[in-house]
């Protein structure tokens, strides 16, 4: 399999969105990559999740190609990993400011 054919695929599955919703709320919103995951790793927590939502009167659907989501994956990552640097360097400059405050 190629790689822009796996890159598809994998961009397919992080855009398709599991929705589960009571009344108008939305209670989760997860990707279909993620589920499969919790599906493979922990499947009596995801089938037992499920059984009791549909008991509860919870309403699930599908969402392909949602639009918050239209972006690819690795732009995902990217922001992610700029937030995350922006958030340590936030925290080591206030870190470093209390450090010179309690010397001086």
């Amino acid at each position: 399999m190629s790689s822009e054919k796996s890159n598809s695929i994998f961009n397919k599955l992080y855009a398709t969105r599991i929705i589960v919703k009571r009344v108008n709320t939305t209670i989760v919103n997860l990707s279909l990559l993620f589920s499969l995951i919790a599906l493979l790793t922990a499947p009596w927590l995801v089938i037992g999740g499920s059984i009791a939502a549909l008991a509860l009167g919870y309403d699930f659907s599908i969402a392909r190609n949602a639009a918050a989501f239209k972006s690819d994956f690795r732009t995902v990552v990217q922001e992610a990993k700029d937030n995350i640097n922006s958030m340590v360097d936030s925290v080591t400059e206030k870190d470093t400011a209390q450090q010179d405050a309690t010397q001086a």
